[in-house]
């Protein structure tokens, strides 16, 4: 609650300061608890599907630390491509594809630009039902 409704939260700016709320009906601790707590978990948290969404029933679950670090939507700043698990290949001057699932990479693929090799990352994570977050690329055009 706080991080979205208290300006002095440090995490404030990343969360009420983007428009993200706590819906109406969690502002009552017994709503909160009908909802959420039939699937909950010990050594579980919240965590919010879509990133850019609010905290509801529909976008909430409980996830595991290591789910919720692929379910970000911070991009790494060594990262030069702009998309997340694509990058250049210096020596064929190709785009990779690649994701990590449980600790591994696995190559996707190489591609001509870096909305395939997007496309292709968001297709295997889609295709597989992973907990990463995509790129949302699917309707961009090549």
């Amino acid at each position: 609650m706080q991080r979205t409704t208290n300006q002095k939260n440090k995490v404030f700016a990343s969360y009420g300061g983007r428009g993200i709320i706590v819906c109406e009906r969690w502002l009552s601790i017994d709503n909160f608890i009908e909802d959420m707590y039939p699937t909950f978990k010990e050594g579980l948290s919240i965590d919010r599907i879509d990133n850019n969404g609010n905290y509801e029933p529909s976008n909430c679950r409980w996830a595991t630390k290591s789910t919720q670090v692929q379910n970000t939507r911070i991009i790494m700043s060594t990262n030069k491509s702009g998309y997340r698990g694509v990058s250049r290949h210096k020596r064929d001057k190709k785009w990779l594809a690649r994701i990590g699932i449980n600790g591994k990479q696995k190559h996707l693929g190489r591609f001509n630009t870096a909305i395939e090799a997007a496309k292709a990352y968001d297709s295997y994570v889609i295709d597989n039902g992973l907990e990463h977050t995509i790129n949302g690329v699917q309707n961009e055009k090549i």
